[in-house]
């Protein structure tokens, strides 16, 4: 019987550019060289009636004692309803279309999926990836999903439960794994859970031609320093910061470029109270290399990564980087992105410094381009995730 396996993630269209169908839909043509299907299946793929019909239970839950009321569990309810859905409406497809596996990317999603297979679990296994650094309560209330201490235990003895019965867990780097086995009260990561990178991104470094082309296309003058940070626009990403650090720039030649989905509101009024409006530029586009090319500096000053797909995509490309060293960061760029702590004093110093001096930019362009070079690719991720499913 051949493996097919289906991936299941909460995203929408938007998300799919920014979120997790960056690293997982590259590894689909490698798999089916390996004679493995694989298939996408998220939100866009649900009934047109399913977000109706959430809407009812939402709102019929919302009256009950303890939640009527309480916005924030109002919240929490209503995302366990949405992974719950799409993870059973997940797997009650993998059942009839004959699916072997089915891989959650996130534990509440892979309860859905428990769920929705039913007494089909024994023929189909399934497993999850671990995409928030440490437990996933933990990474959700970091996220604006505010959990108190109650809920917070609750929810993390269901996924030590998931964790136990998944036939895979997994996680891009080493250190969100441990993190997760501490959130969870366990001695070592168990011996089904493993650490799989996210592939190496398609992007590389631009040479003189393709980076004045992509300047010019998005019109940047020659004598611009292009600052950009990449990834959705919600607090979580401390792009606030990010313009702090670049309107306290004493170069007036400083531009920074957002490219992320969301609301765009919020940072645009803070951009215009600190005399900036003007230099800042959000995009949204299928297509990242243009703006990683056109770009001199890259920032991340992220809260929390449990990986950074953005840091990685940076490095690809040739930028100098600047990311905060939390959660997996460090792992992923090493030595090849400079790493500082998330604050906006410390970002501005670090962004004049790049800014002002070309040969570092090009001293951290060439370290990035050497740490990408050793990255795995897609064919050995794909390798990895099938030697997983194999074992399962």
């Amino acid at each position: 019987m051949s493996t097919r396996v289906l991936m299941v993630t909460r995203e929408t269209g938007e998300d799919r550019r920014y979120g997790l169908g960056r690293s997982v839909l590259p590894l689909f043509e490698p798999m089916h060289a390996l004679g493995v299907q694989a298939r996408y299946f998220c939100q866009e793929d649900m009934p047109a009636a399913a977000s109706g019909q959430r809407a009812q239970w939402s709102a019929r839950i919302a009256t009950l004692p303890g939640v009527r009321g309480r916005v924030s569990r109002q919240n929490l309810v209503n995302a366990w309803l949405e992974r719950l859905q799409v993870g059973h409406a997940a797997a009650r497809l993998a059942t009839r279309e004959g699916y072997t596996h089915v891989h959650a990317h996130d534990p509440w999603l892979a309860c859905g999926v428990a769920w929705g297979l039913g007494m089909n679990a024994a023929r189909i296994r399934w497993g999850f990836t671990q995409h928030g650094f440490g437990s996933y309560s933990h990474a959700t209330h970091e996220d604006g999903l505010t959990q108190g201490p109650s809920a917070q235990a609750w929810l993390r003895r269901i996924e030590r439960f998931l964790c136990a019965r998944a036939g895979w867990v997994t996680a891009p780097t080493a250190l969100s794994l441990q993190q997760l086995a501490r959130d969870l009260g366990l001695p070592r990561a168990p011996a089904h859970w493993h650490h799989v990178p996210h592939a190496r991104p398609a992007l590389v470094a631009a040479d003189a031609a393709r980076k004045q082309q992509a300047r010019q296309d998005l019109g940047y003058g020659a004598d611009d320093i292009v600052v950009l940070a990449v990834g959705r626009l919600v607090p979580l990403k401390c792009f606030d910061h990010i313009v702090r650090a670049c309107a306290g720039q004493p170069d007036a030649r400083v531009r920074l470029l957002l490219l992320g989905g969301g609301p765009t509101e919020w940072i645009e009024a803070l951009a215009r109270e600190l005399g900036f409006g003007d230099r800042l530029r959000i995009a949204s586009a299928q297509d990242v290399g243009p703006y990683y090319h056109a770009a001199d500096i890259y920032v991340s000053a992220s809260a929390t990564e449990s990986f950074g797909m953005a840091n990685l995509e940076a490095l690809c490309a040739g930028l100098p980087a600047i990311c905060s060293a939390v959660g997996g960061v460090p792992e992923v760029v090493g030595d090849a992105a400079w790493l500082v702590t998330n604050d906006v004093p410390t970002l501005t110093r670090s962004l004049a410094a790049l800014a002002a001096d070309a040969q570092l930019r090009d001293l951290w362009s060439r370290r990035g381009i050497e740490r990408a070079a050793s990255w795995p690719t897609a064919q050995e991720i794909a390798q990895r995730y099938v030697a997983i499913y194999q074992a399962a």
